[in-house]
């Protein structure tokens, strides 16, 4: 078979039908591209916890004091489903861009003075979807910028609601943003990649066919980063005419009167077969047998750890572990997505909770992509010790608690005894 390459000339999208073999064509890319590039993941429903370092949502830091008062608001506006009056008056709240945190922002809107019943309204309606959205995003201890350097998934599996999932990836994307854009560096070639599954909720755009979600993936281009944009549905946005696209077997009479598709590309679509993809790249399409990758989970995943105990005592902490093995998938790959990489590797013992042993240098990894290094102080891996030495001191904590409530049952089976013979004596 011919391997079949696909340029990083432009952002790609991969579309097709639940249970089509995206997921698996994904698991492929993400094995292949990070050999080369610094690779992160937008994981909705967890299908790729364990892959690369694997971070919770909760362990992301969101500096907002970072995001300019105007695209902030856009941001908040797309993640919350605000309207244009809502939006405009958000932005006179916070255009003075005195806020460094969610807790500032929800703050500030509270305490702002309304003048008709009508600012009352649309003022409760921005603080109740904030509240209700917001409430636990970006108060953890990893910076975008730390984020960046080195591979990681991002699980929003532990979103329960899609506002906070849109929310949460918006704000990730509009950081990364002003990350590049404060650097300043104009790259003409690829840096980064950025895969966003379920694209499909951010990207579905207004009448006219744009959204700041357009306008942010648009403006990465240009330093570097390349978007895989994987959805189930055919996107309504402008952002498709700059992408190179690989479209799973879908039948046409399914994609609606909004989505508008040439003769040539239906019947095209007719003579495939389920095991195929139509690759469309500068007005050509070709039919071709997409990579399949069985990769198994190498990179340890911990993620909220709830332990209650008789007296509903309660332990909640949001663990947060980077943790990085060796990247031995297939053979290098310079062009662009080919060949499959197959690992095994079991990460059990402990409960899933690493020691510190298992850590190894993330930016140092990474780094050697670029031919550079960095050594083994670097605050990255200082991070992930800390959240090492975090995990042990929850474990000692949990260990001490099953010891008092094995102390607490022996307590009370003697209690029952006793209480059993004096019953016994009495009568």
């Amino acid at each position: 078979m011919i391997p079949y390459r696909i340029s990083l000339d432009k952002h790609l999208c991969i579309l097709g039908p639940t249970r089509a073999g995206k997921s698996s064509l994904v698991r492929a890319i993400i094995g292949e591209l990070s050999k080369k590039y610094v690779v992160t993941v937008l994981d909705w429903h967890g299908e790729y916890a364990g892959i690369l370092p694997t971070l919770p949502t909760s362990a992301i830091k969101i500096e907002l004091n970072r995001l300019p008062p105007k695209l902030l608001t856009e941001i908040l506006g797309f993640g919350l489903g605000l309207n244009e009056p809502s939006m405009y008056m958000l932005y006179r709240i916070i255009r003075d861009g005195n806020y460094s945190s969610f807790n500032d922002l929800i703050g500030k809107i509270d305490n702002y003075l309304v003048n008709t019943r009508t600012e009352a309204e649309m003022k409760a309606a921005i603080l109740r979807r904030l509240e209700y959205s917001a409430s636990n995003i970006g108060s953890g201890i990893i910076s975008i910028d730390r984020l960046m350097e080195g591979d990681s998934i991002i699980d929003l599996s532990d979103l329960t609601i899609i506002e906070e999932k849109r929310l949460v990836s918006s704000l990730i994307l509009a950081s990364m943003y002003m990350h590049y854009m404060r650097k300043g560096l104009i790259e003409r070639g690829v840096r980064h990649i950025l895969i966003i599954e379920e694209a499909q909720n951010l990207l579905n755009a207004d009448e006219s066919g744009y959204s700041i979600i357009d306008h942010v993936i648009m403006e990465l281009a240009k330093y570097g980063l390349r978007a895989v944009l994987v959805s189930n549905v055919i996107p309504k946005s402008s952002l498709l005419k700059h992408c190179n696209v690989v479209l799973f077997k879908i039948n046409p009479e399914l994609l609606g009167d909004e989505i508008s598709i040439s003769r040539d590309l239906v019947k095209r679509l007719g003579e495939m077969s389920a095991e195929e993809v139509l690759v469309i790249t500068n007005g050509n399409i070709t039919r071709v047998r997409p990579v399949r990758s069985t990769m198994s989970p190498k990179h340890i995943v911990v993620r909220r750890l709830e332990i209650r105990s008789r007296d509903t005592h309660t332990i909640d902490e949001d663990v947060k572990k980077k943790a990085v093995a060796n990247n031995n998938e297939g053979e290098s790959n310079n062009g662009g997505i080919i060949n499959q990489g197959n690992s095994n590797i079991n990460n059990g013992g402990n409960n899933g909770i690493a020691t510190v042993s298992k850590a190894l240098n993330l930016v140092g990894v990474n780094n050697a992509k670029n031919g550079s290094s960095m050594g083994d102080d670097s605050p990255f891996k200082k991070q992930v010790m800390e959240l090492e030495r975090e995990v042990i001191n929850l474990r000692d904590r949990i260990n001490e608690i099953e010891r008092i409530l094995e102390a607490d049952e022996k307590i009370i089976e003697k209690i029952l005894e006793l209480d059993d013979k004096l019953k016994n004596n009495q009568a």
